[in-house]
């Protein structure tokens, strides 16, 4: 339990980038998880035998494959680049280690330790969210801490980005809970961790989080409707009636909805447009991704290794050494592994949101899915809570196969073991070809 809650902590914190102190690269969520991870590595080293898991095994093989990327991108840019960020590229390097070896250790955990580390995760963070913003809003006196910038809310972050990246993930962890748990009790209590997440994030004022929800929650919403519609007709509970009541009036819903569809689209035209041209938004990020491009193509698509590498723009140029981000996880990886980093992001990232969807819990999946879509305003692939949610995915996947196999089993052994009355039927050995 104390490990749970070391893994817990460490990963909330691990966003609390105000609480690290000035001239460390790290922080207290870092040293958490680096505790905890020596503890699990001693562990996992006391072990006789470490099972492969399939979790383990793709996890093997994306970082093998982008540890090759980036150690080629880095053979190209000590060839080609004029002058290289080394204090980015050695902390981008540190990172991709540390989250490396957390992914590891989270996926080989025990499918009872993994609910609970979620439980955990989704519990701690909801407080800290609620404490943090009755803080921000002069509720609770927390010292040392800002909690605006102008009128956006960055809780314990040093940006309201960091802050709306942990709320998107525990918005859908506590999504996760509540289609998981079976006891309304428990199922309360996730949907008290989700409301609060949820106003978390939305104070943080993030486009990311608000897209990264409006794709992730009516499709959630859609898919159990569409289960419970399709449900077998011997289930008549509530929930059953009240999803096949939602599904045959969707037509008659649609067509009451249909004369206000112009104004609807009007409206999210115009939110869309005044979100674009504010400070200039639309053309700062095309012109940090065009730069993006142009580093991918003048470097063979092999990139120039870990760390930032663009210069910026006439209005934010950066002195050397110092570099800038494209503030988009495919176009960061670009610069850094090229198209062979960005296809194994792609590829663990499309494997985690398929493994989570064989669960049959379409909250883990759409988990991955809100996580895709944030990363495609910020650089994502480097924070633990986001490989801390691929892991569990891929957890959750084989903890569910191995279930499945261990019900499967025994189902053969009521059927066909000692004090059954069932015939196993003579084999031949030509029968096994």
């Amino acid at each position: 339990m104390i490990r749970d809650c070391l893994l817990a902590l460490g990963i909330l914190l691990s966003t609390a980038t105000q609480l690290r102190l000035p001239g460390l690269p790290l922080g207290p969520g870092e040293a958490l998880l680096a505790v905890w991870m020596c503890m699990a590595g001693i562990e996992v080293m006391l072990r006789r035998s470490l099972p492969l898991t399939p979790a383990l095994w793709r996890l093997l093989i994306f970082w093998a494959v982008f540890a090759i990327a980036q150690c080629i991108g880095l053979f190209v840019g000590l060839a080609i680049e004029d002058y290289r960020d080394n204090g980015g590229a050695m902390r981008t390097a540190v990172a991709y280690a540390l989250v490396a070896m957390l992914s590891f250790l989270v996926a080989i955990l025990p499918g009872w330790r993994v609910a609970r580390v979620a439980w955990l995760v989704a519990g701690m963070g909801a407080a800290a969210v609620t404490i943090l913003a009755a803080a921000g809003y002069g509720l609770v006196p927390v010292p040392g801490l800002d909690f605006w910038i102008y009128n956006r809310f960055i809780g314990w972050s040093m940006n309201p980005n960091q802050f709306s990246l942990l709320c998107t993930v525990l918005v859908l962890l506590s999504l996760c809970l509540t289609e998981v748990e079976t006891r309304p009790r428990m199922r309360f209590l996730a949907v008290i961790c989700l409301a609060a997440a949820f106003l978390g994030g939305v104070i943080t004022r993030s486009d990311s989080f608000i897209l990264a929800v409006l794709v992730a929650g009516p499709l959630f919403l859609g898919n159990k409707i569409l289960k419970s519609a399709f449900r077998a007709q011997r289930d008549t509970s509530i929930a059953t009636n009240l999803a096949g009541l939602l599904l045959i009036s969707s037509p008659a819903l649609l067509a009451a909805a249909a004369p206000f569809g112009p104004m609807i689209l009007e409206g999210m035209q115009r939110t869309a447009v005044e979100t674009m041209e504010k400070n200039d938004q639309a053309a700062g990020r095309f012109q940090l991704w065009r730069e993006a491009t142009d580093i991918g193509v003048s470097s063979g698509m092999l990139g120039l290794g870990p760390g930032p590498h663009l210069v910026g723009s006439r209005q934010w140029k950066l002195p050397p050494p110092s570099k800038g981000e494209a503030h988009n996880t495919i176009f960061d990886l670009l610069t850094q592994g090229g198209l062979l980093a960005c296809i194994s992001f792609l590829w663990i990232t499309a494997v985690a949101f398929i493994a989570a969807l064989r669960t049959g819990y379409s909250a883990l999946a759409y988990l991955v899915l809100s996580l895709f879509v944030f990363s495609n305003f910020h650089l994502i692939v480097r924070h633990s809570i986001f490989w801390f949610s691929v892991a569990i995915c891929l957890a959750a996947a084989d903890a569910t196969a191995c279930a499945s196999i261990r019900h499967s089993r025994g189902t053969f052994l009521r059927a066909f073991g000692p004090g059954s009355r069932t015939r196993l039927p003579i084999m031949r050995s030509n029968d096994l070809f």
